[in-house]
Protein backbone atom coordinates (compact mmCIF):
# COMPACT_ATOMS: atom_id res chain seq x y z
CA UNK A 1 0.00 0.00 0.00
CA UNK A 2 1.53 3.25 -1.13
CA UNK A 3 0.86 6.96 -0.80
CA UNK A 4 0.46 9.15 -3.87
CA UNK A 5 0.55 12.93 -3.58
CA UNK A 6 -1.15 14.25 -6.71
CA UNK A 7 -0.89 17.54 -8.53
CA UNK A 8 1.53 19.36 -6.25
CA UNK A 9 4.48 21.61 -6.99
CA UNK A 10 7.35 19.16 -6.50
CA UNK A 11 10.73 20.56 -5.47
CA UNK A 12 13.19 18.06 -6.91
CA UNK A 13 16.97 18.15 -6.62
CA UNK A 14 17.59 20.49 -9.55
CA UNK A 15 14.14 21.49 -10.78
CA UNK A 16 10.61 22.34 -9.74
CA UNK A 17 7.73 20.60 -11.55
CA UNK A 18 4.00 20.09 -11.15
CA UNK A 19 3.24 16.41 -10.83
CA UNK A 20 2.75 13.36 -8.64
CA UNK A 21 5.00 11.47 -6.25
CA UNK A 22 4.53 7.95 -4.90
CA UNK A 23 5.99 6.46 -1.74
CA UNK A 24 5.90 2.73 -1.08
CA UNK A 25 7.69 0.63 1.56
CA UNK A 26 9.42 3.72 3.01
CA UNK A 27 10.96 4.80 -0.31
CA UNK A 28 10.04 7.12 -3.14
CA UNK A 29 9.20 4.77 -5.98
CA UNK A 30 7.85 7.04 -8.70
CA UNK A 31 7.77 10.71 -9.72
CA UNK A 32 5.75 11.79 -12.75
CA UNK A 33 2.94 13.82 -14.22
CA UNK A 34 0.11 11.32 -13.86
CA UNK A 35 0.86 8.34 -11.65
CA UNK A 36 -1.85 5.69 -11.89
CA UNK A 37 -2.78 4.45 -8.41
CA UNK A 38 -3.17 0.79 -7.53
CA UNK A 39 -6.26 -0.37 -5.70
CA UNK A 40 -4.69 -0.16 -2.25
CA UNK A 41 -2.87 3.15 -2.73
CA UNK A 42 -3.85 6.19 -0.68
CA UNK A 43 -4.25 9.19 -2.98
CA UNK A 44 -3.98 12.71 -1.56
CA UNK A 45 -4.72 15.76 -3.69
CA UNK A 46 -2.10 18.45 -3.07
CA UNK A 47 -3.00 20.71 -5.96
CA UNK A 48 -1.83 24.25 -5.23
CA UNK A 49 0.48 23.01 -2.48
CA UNK A 50 4.28 22.71 -2.49
CA UNK A 51 5.95 19.36 -1.89
CA UNK A 52 9.52 19.42 -0.58
CA UNK A 53 11.98 16.91 0.89
CA UNK A 54 11.70 16.63 4.66
CA UNK A 55 13.77 19.27 6.41
CA UNK A 56 17.03 18.33 8.15
CA UNK A 57 17.83 20.28 11.30
CA UNK A 58 21.53 19.51 11.57
CA UNK A 59 22.01 21.13 15.00
CA UNK A 60 19.81 20.12 17.94
CA UNK A 61 20.36 19.33 21.60
CA UNK A 62 17.71 16.96 22.96
CA UNK A 63 18.01 15.64 26.52
CA UNK A 64 21.23 17.57 27.01
CA UNK A 65 22.73 17.78 30.48
CA UNK A 66 24.16 21.02 31.80
CA UNK A 67 25.46 20.04 35.22
CA UNK A 68 22.45 18.55 36.97
CA UNK A 69 19.98 20.36 34.72
CA UNK A 70 18.59 18.79 31.54
CA UNK A 71 17.02 20.60 28.64
CA UNK A 72 13.25 20.38 28.94
CA UNK A 73 12.91 18.76 25.51
CA UNK A 74 13.92 15.14 25.57
CA UNK A 75 14.11 12.98 22.45
CA UNK A 76 10.35 12.38 22.35
CA UNK A 77 9.12 15.95 22.84
CA UNK A 78 11.82 17.57 20.74
CA UNK A 79 11.36 15.25 17.79
CA UNK A 80 7.56 15.44 18.03
CA UNK A 81 7.79 19.22 17.68
CA UNK A 82 10.19 18.75 14.78
CA UNK A 83 7.71 16.65 12.82
CA UNK A 84 5.00 19.25 13.34
CA UNK A 85 7.27 21.77 11.60
CA UNK A 86 8.20 19.61 8.60
CA UNK A 87 11.51 18.32 9.98
CA UNK A 88 12.08 14.60 9.36
CA UNK A 89 15.74 14.28 10.38
CA UNK A 90 17.82 15.87 13.14
CA UNK A 91 21.49 15.69 13.99
CA UNK A 92 22.12 15.69 17.73
CA UNK A 93 25.35 15.46 19.73
CA UNK A 94 27.31 12.75 21.50
CA UNK A 95 29.69 13.94 24.19
CA UNK A 96 32.57 12.22 25.98
CA UNK A 97 31.43 10.22 29.01
CA UNK A 98 33.78 9.70 31.92
CA UNK A 99 34.95 6.12 32.09
CA UNK A 100 34.07 5.35 28.48
CA UNK A 101 36.14 5.61 25.33
CA UNK A 102 35.09 8.11 22.70
CA UNK A 103 33.59 5.35 20.55
CA UNK A 104 31.76 3.90 23.55
CA UNK A 105 30.43 7.39 24.36
CA UNK A 106 29.15 7.71 20.81
CA UNK A 107 27.48 4.30 20.97
CA UNK A 108 25.91 5.15 24.33
CA UNK A 109 24.29 8.31 22.92
CA UNK A 110 22.94 6.56 19.83
CA UNK A 111 21.46 3.74 21.92
CA UNK A 112 20.02 6.31 24.35
CA UNK A 113 18.14 7.97 21.49
CA UNK A 114 16.98 4.82 19.69
CA UNK A 115 13.33 4.06 20.27
CA UNK A 116 12.65 7.56 21.58
CA UNK A 117 12.87 9.73 18.46
CA UNK A 118 9.84 10.49 16.31
CA UNK A 119 12.20 11.58 13.51
CA UNK A 120 15.26 9.91 12.03
CA UNK A 121 18.55 11.06 13.50
CA UNK A 122 22.30 11.13 13.33
CA UNK A 123 24.86 12.66 15.70
CA UNK A 124 28.01 14.77 15.74
CA UNK A 125 30.77 13.44 18.01
CA UNK A 126 32.14 16.03 20.43
CA UNK A 127 35.82 16.14 21.37
CA UNK A 128 36.88 18.44 24.19
CA UNK A 129 40.26 19.92 24.94
CA UNK A 130 40.92 17.45 27.76
CA UNK A 131 39.77 14.40 25.81
CA UNK A 132 42.57 12.05 24.72
CA UNK A 133 42.13 11.23 21.04
CA UNK A 134 44.09 9.92 18.08
CA UNK A 135 43.62 9.31 14.39
CA UNK A 136 42.24 5.82 14.95
CA UNK A 137 39.57 7.22 17.28
CA UNK A 138 38.46 9.65 14.58
CA UNK A 139 38.42 6.91 11.95
CA UNK A 140 36.32 4.73 14.27
CA UNK A 141 33.54 7.33 14.28
CA UNK A 142 33.34 7.16 10.50
CA UNK A 143 33.24 3.37 10.59
CA UNK A 144 30.41 3.59 13.13
CA UNK A 145 28.36 5.69 10.71
CA UNK A 146 29.06 9.26 11.84
CA UNK A 147 31.07 11.63 9.65
CA UNK A 148 31.28 14.79 11.78
CA UNK A 149 33.05 16.09 14.87
CA UNK A 150 32.15 18.99 17.14
CA UNK A 151 34.79 21.26 18.69
CA UNK A 152 34.40 24.28 20.96
CA UNK A 153 36.66 27.30 21.37
CA UNK A 154 34.94 28.12 24.67
CA UNK A 155 32.96 26.50 27.53
CA UNK A 156 34.09 23.46 29.52
CA UNK A 157 34.67 21.69 26.20
CA UNK A 158 37.19 24.36 25.19
CA UNK A 159 39.92 23.30 22.78
CA UNK A 160 42.94 25.47 22.10
CA UNK A 161 43.66 26.64 18.58
CA UNK A 162 46.77 24.43 18.29
CA UNK A 163 44.73 21.35 19.13
CA UNK A 164 41.98 22.42 16.71
CA UNK A 165 44.66 22.65 14.01
CA UNK A 166 45.71 19.09 14.85
CA UNK A 167 42.13 17.78 14.75
CA UNK A 168 41.55 19.46 11.37
CA UNK A 169 44.60 17.66 9.98
CA UNK A 170 43.54 14.28 11.35
CA UNK A 171 39.96 14.81 10.19
CA UNK A 172 41.17 15.47 6.66
CA UNK A 173 43.00 12.15 6.66
CA UNK A 174 39.97 10.34 8.06
CA UNK A 175 37.46 12.04 5.73
CA UNK A 176 35.55 13.65 8.59
CA UNK A 177 33.72 16.97 8.78
CA UNK A 178 34.78 19.24 11.65
CA UNK A 179 32.08 21.55 13.01
CA UNK A 180 33.15 24.31 15.39
CA UNK A 181 31.44 26.55 17.93
CA UNK A 182 33.57 29.64 17.36
CA UNK A 183 33.76 32.27 20.12
CA UNK A 184 37.22 33.22 21.34
CA UNK A 185 37.35 32.24 25.00
CA UNK A 186 39.84 34.92 26.05
CA UNK A 187 37.72 37.72 24.60
CA UNK A 188 34.59 36.31 26.25
CA UNK A 189 36.29 35.76 29.62
CA UNK A 190 37.67 39.29 29.63
CA UNK A 191 34.27 40.79 28.81
CA UNK A 192 32.53 38.70 31.48
CA UNK A 193 35.09 39.60 34.16
CA UNK A 194 34.91 43.30 33.30
CA UNK A 195 31.12 43.28 33.62
CA UNK A 196 31.21 41.43 36.92
CA UNK A 197 33.77 43.89 38.27
CA UNK A 198 31.39 46.72 37.36
CA UNK A 199 28.43 44.85 38.92
CA UNK A 200 26.76 44.77 35.49
CA UNK A 201 25.39 41.27 35.77
CA UNK A 202 21.80 41.63 34.54
CA UNK A 203 20.56 39.83 31.44
CA UNK A 204 20.60 43.17 29.61
CA UNK A 205 24.38 42.72 29.42
CA UNK A 206 24.27 39.29 27.80
CA UNK A 207 25.19 40.58 24.35
CA UNK A 208 28.02 42.68 25.77
CA UNK A 209 29.39 39.66 27.63
CA UNK A 210 29.92 37.69 24.42
CA UNK A 211 30.68 40.37 21.79
CA UNK A 212 30.58 39.64 18.08
CA UNK A 213 34.32 40.30 17.90
CA UNK A 214 34.81 37.05 19.85
CA UNK A 215 33.07 35.13 17.08
CA UNK A 216 34.87 37.06 14.34
CA UNK A 217 38.30 36.50 15.91
CA UNK A 218 37.78 32.76 16.38
CA UNK A 219 36.47 32.27 12.84
CA UNK A 220 39.39 34.29 11.49
CA UNK A 221 41.85 31.92 13.24
CA UNK A 222 40.06 28.86 11.83
CA UNK A 223 40.07 30.30 8.32
CA UNK A 224 43.83 30.89 8.63
CA UNK A 225 44.36 27.23 9.54
CA UNK A 226 42.26 26.00 6.63
CA UNK A 227 43.97 28.33 4.18
CA UNK A 228 47.47 27.48 5.34
CA UNK A 229 47.23 23.71 4.84
CA UNK A 230 44.21 23.23 2.55
CA UNK A 231 42.03 21.99 5.39
CA UNK A 232 38.28 22.35 5.81
CA UNK A 233 36.00 23.38 8.68
CA UNK A 234 32.33 24.13 9.26
CA UNK A 235 31.26 27.03 11.51
CA UNK A 236 28.02 26.55 13.42
CA UNK A 237 25.39 29.13 14.41
CA UNK A 238 27.01 32.25 12.92
CA UNK A 239 25.36 35.17 14.71
CA UNK A 240 26.76 38.27 13.00
CA UNK A 241 26.73 39.52 9.43
CA UNK A 242 30.31 40.68 9.96
CA UNK A 243 31.39 37.08 10.49
CA UNK A 244 29.28 36.11 7.51
CA UNK A 245 31.19 38.57 5.34
CA UNK A 246 34.49 37.16 6.63
CA UNK A 247 33.38 33.65 5.60
CA UNK A 248 32.13 34.89 2.23
CA UNK A 249 35.47 36.50 1.45
CA UNK A 250 37.32 33.35 2.46
CA UNK A 251 35.13 31.24 0.21
CA UNK A 252 35.84 33.62 -2.68
CA UNK A 253 39.56 32.94 -2.15
CA UNK A 254 38.94 29.20 -2.35
CA UNK A 255 39.16 28.44 1.36
CA UNK A 256 37.29 25.25 2.29
CA UNK A 257 35.08 26.85 4.89
CA UNK A 258 31.34 26.26 5.25
CA UNK A 259 28.84 27.69 7.71
CA UNK A 260 25.33 27.69 9.07
CA UNK A 261 23.22 30.33 10.75
CA UNK A 262 19.92 30.20 12.64
CA UNK A 263 16.47 31.79 12.28
CA UNK A 264 16.75 33.72 15.56
CA UNK A 265 19.89 35.53 14.41
CA UNK A 266 18.16 36.38 11.14
CA UNK A 267 14.93 37.61 12.76
CA UNK A 268 15.74 39.09 16.17
CA UNK A 269 18.19 41.64 17.55
CA UNK A 270 19.71 42.42 20.93
CA UNK A 271 16.94 44.88 21.87
CA UNK A 272 15.12 41.89 23.41
CA UNK A 273 17.68 41.84 26.23
CA UNK A 274 16.08 45.03 27.55
CA UNK A 275 12.74 43.27 28.01
CA UNK A 276 11.33 41.96 31.28
CA UNK A 277 11.36 38.43 29.80
CA UNK A 278 14.88 38.77 28.43
CA UNK A 279 15.95 35.40 29.86
CA UNK A 280 13.82 33.67 27.22
CA UNK A 281 16.18 35.04 24.56
CA UNK A 282 19.48 34.05 26.14
CA UNK A 283 21.54 31.77 23.92
CA UNK A 284 25.18 31.52 22.93
CA UNK A 285 26.29 33.33 20.84
CA UNK A 286 23.87 36.14 21.74
CA UNK A 287 21.63 38.08 19.39
CA UNK A 288 23.39 41.01 17.71
CA UNK A 289 22.50 44.61 16.92
CA UNK A 290 20.12 45.48 14.11
CA UNK A 291 22.89 46.44 11.69
CA UNK A 292 24.59 43.06 12.08
CA UNK A 293 21.24 41.27 11.81
CA UNK A 294 20.38 42.97 8.52
CA UNK A 295 23.82 42.16 7.17
CA UNK A 296 23.43 38.54 8.24
CA UNK A 297 20.20 38.26 6.24
CA UNK A 298 21.96 39.82 3.27
CA UNK A 299 24.71 37.21 3.54
CA UNK A 300 22.11 34.45 3.63
CA UNK A 301 20.40 35.76 0.50
CA UNK A 302 23.65 36.09 -1.41
CA UNK A 303 24.56 32.46 -0.70
CA UNK A 304 27.19 32.71 2.02
CA UNK A 305 25.57 30.09 4.24
CA UNK A 306 25.42 26.43 3.29
CA UNK A 307 22.38 25.72 5.40
CA UNK A 308 20.21 26.95 8.26
CA UNK A 309 19.82 25.10 11.57
CA UNK A 310 18.24 25.97 14.91
CA UNK A 311 20.66 24.98 17.70
CA UNK A 312 17.46 23.79 19.42
CA UNK A 313 18.32 23.74 23.12
CA UNK A 314 15.06 24.21 24.96
CA UNK A 315 14.54 25.21 28.57
CA UNK A 316 11.22 25.92 30.21
CA UNK A 317 10.40 29.46 31.38
CA UNK A 318 10.88 28.20 34.93
CA UNK A 319 14.40 27.02 34.07
CA UNK A 320 15.06 30.35 32.37
CA UNK A 321 13.72 32.70 35.04
CA UNK A 322 15.45 30.90 37.91
CA UNK A 323 18.29 33.40 37.45
CA UNK A 324 18.49 37.11 36.70
CA UNK A 325 22.15 37.24 35.66
CA UNK A 326 23.50 36.81 32.14
CA UNK A 327 26.07 34.25 33.26
CA UNK A 328 23.71 32.02 35.27
CA UNK A 329 20.68 32.00 32.95
CA UNK A 330 20.39 28.70 31.11
CA UNK A 331 21.47 29.44 27.55
CA UNK A 332 19.42 28.01 24.72
CA UNK A 333 16.06 28.35 23.01
CA UNK A 334 13.56 26.08 21.22
CA UNK A 335 13.40 26.35 17.44
CA UNK A 336 13.14 23.16 15.36
CA UNK A 337 9.39 23.42 14.83
CA UNK A 338 9.61 26.95 13.42
CA UNK A 339 12.71 26.46 11.24
CA UNK A 340 10.88 25.83 7.97
CA UNK A 341 7.97 28.29 8.40
CA UNK A 342 10.27 31.15 9.48
CA UNK A 343 12.75 30.68 6.63
CA UNK A 344 10.00 30.04 4.08
CA UNK A 345 8.08 33.17 5.03
CA UNK A 346 11.16 35.39 5.16
CA UNK A 347 12.63 34.19 1.87
CA UNK A 348 10.21 32.43 -0.51
CA UNK A 349 7.02 34.25 0.50
CA UNK A 350 8.91 37.53 0.54
CA UNK A 351 10.09 36.93 -3.03
CA UNK A 352 13.77 36.93 -2.00
CA UNK A 353 14.58 33.27 -2.69
CA UNK A 354 13.12 30.54 -4.88
CA UNK A 355 11.80 27.22 -3.62
CA UNK A 356 14.71 25.23 -4.99
CA UNK A 357 17.33 27.37 -3.27
CA UNK A 358 15.46 27.18 0.03
CA UNK A 359 15.10 23.40 -0.25
CA UNK A 360 18.86 23.09 -0.69
CA UNK A 361 19.42 25.26 2.40
CA UNK A 362 17.10 23.23 4.61
CA UNK A 363 17.47 19.71 3.24
CA UNK A 364 19.85 18.88 0.38
CA UNK A 365 22.96 20.72 1.57
CA UNK A 366 23.01 19.36 5.15
CA UNK A 367 22.27 15.87 3.80
CA UNK A 368 25.30 16.08 1.52
CA UNK A 369 27.55 17.61 4.18
CA UNK A 370 26.85 14.98 6.79
CA UNK A 371 26.71 11.87 4.63
CA UNK A 372 22.92 11.40 4.54
CA UNK A 373 22.48 12.05 0.82
CA UNK A 374 20.80 10.60 -1.26
CA UNK A 375 18.90 8.70 1.41
CA UNK A 376 17.84 12.05 2.81
CA UNK A 377 17.49 15.64 1.65
CA UNK A 378 16.01 15.10 -1.80
CA UNK A 379 12.87 13.96 -3.61
CA UNK A 380 14.34 11.23 -5.78
CA UNK A 381 13.36 7.68 -6.72
CA UNK A 382 15.11 5.41 -4.24
CA UNK A 383 15.38 8.04 -1.50
CA UNK A 384 13.46 7.76 1.74
CA UNK A 385 9.86 8.93 1.52
CA UNK A 386 10.45 12.01 3.69
CA UNK A 387 8.14 14.77 2.54
CA UNK A 388 6.76 18.04 3.82
CA UNK A 389 3.76 19.69 2.18
CA UNK A 390 3.44 23.47 2.44
CA UNK A 391 0.34 25.56 1.89
CA UNK A 392 1.88 28.72 0.39
CA UNK A 393 -1.26 30.78 1.07
CA UNK A 394 -1.79 29.79 4.69
CA UNK A 395 -1.22 32.76 6.99
CA UNK A 396 -0.29 32.05 10.59
CA UNK A 397 0.50 34.22 13.58
CA UNK A 398 2.92 32.26 15.75
CA UNK A 399 1.90 31.83 19.37
CA UNK A 400 3.14 29.88 22.35
CA UNK A 401 -0.07 27.85 22.30
CA UNK A 402 0.73 26.51 18.81
CA UNK A 403 4.07 25.03 19.81
CA UNK A 404 4.65 21.35 20.57
CA UNK A 405 7.97 21.80 22.39
CA UNK A 406 7.98 21.04 26.12
CA UNK A 407 9.36 24.56 26.57
CA UNK A 408 5.85 25.84 25.82
CA UNK A 409 7.06 29.01 24.16
CA UNK A 410 8.59 30.38 20.99
CA UNK A 411 10.90 33.37 20.67
CA UNK A 412 8.89 34.27 17.54
CA UNK A 413 5.51 34.72 19.21
CA UNK A 414 3.37 37.34 17.47
CA UNK A 415 5.25 37.09 14.16
CA UNK A 416 2.94 36.73 11.15
CA UNK A 417 3.98 34.19 8.54
CA UNK A 418 2.71 33.38 5.09
CA UNK A 419 3.13 29.75 4.08
CA UNK A 420 3.07 26.92 6.61
CA UNK A 421 3.62 23.13 6.63
CA UNK A 422 0.37 21.19 6.65
CA UNK A 423 1.69 17.64 6.29
CA UNK A 424 4.83 15.74 7.21
CA UNK A 425 5.59 12.24 5.97
CA UNK A 426 8.42 10.20 7.51
CA UNK A 427 9.58 7.22 5.45
CA UNK A 428 6.13 6.83 3.92
CA UNK A 429 4.12 7.29 7.12
CA UNK A 430 1.93 10.37 7.54
CA UNK A 431 3.13 11.75 10.87
CA UNK A 432 1.46 15.15 10.92
CA UNK A 433 -1.48 16.50 8.94
CA UNK A 434 -3.64 19.61 9.21
CA UNK A 435 -2.62 20.40 12.76
CA UNK A 436 -2.87 16.85 14.09
CA UNK A 437 0.04 14.66 15.18
CA UNK A 438 -0.65 11.17 13.85
CA UNK A 439 2.40 9.05 14.74
CA UNK A 440 1.61 6.86 17.72
CA UNK A 441 5.05 5.54 18.56
CA UNK A 442 8.50 7.04 18.02
CA UNK A 443 9.62 5.33 14.80
CA UNK A 444 12.73 7.36 14.08
CA UNK A 445 15.87 5.44 13.08
CA UNK A 446 19.57 6.14 13.38
CA UNK A 447 20.76 6.95 9.84
CA UNK A 448 24.41 6.18 9.24
CA UNK A 449 26.56 8.12 6.81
Amino acid sequence: MGIILKGGTLVLEDSVIVGDIKINNELITEIGEKIVPLNDDTVIDVTGKQVLPGVIDAHVHYKMALGKVYTVDNFETGSRAALCGGVTTVIDYAEPIEGLSLLESLDYRVKEAKGHNFVDFSVHMTISGDTPYNLEDIKSFRNYGVNSLKLYTTYDFIMGYDMIFDVLRKAKEAGMVVTIHAEDNEIVATAVNDLKTQAKTGVEYHGVSRPSKAEYFAVERIIEMCEKEDLSAHIVHVSSGLTGELISNAKARGVKISAETCPHYLMLNDEVYKRSDAQLYVMQPPLRNERERIKLMDELLKGTFDFVTTDHCAYSPHQKFISKTFYETNGGIPGTETLLPIIYSQTVSAGKMDLLAMSKLLATNPAKKFGLYPKKGVLKVGSYGDVVVIDPDLEVVLSNEMMHTAADYTTFTGIKLKGYPIMTILRGKIAYRDGKFLMGDPLGNFISC
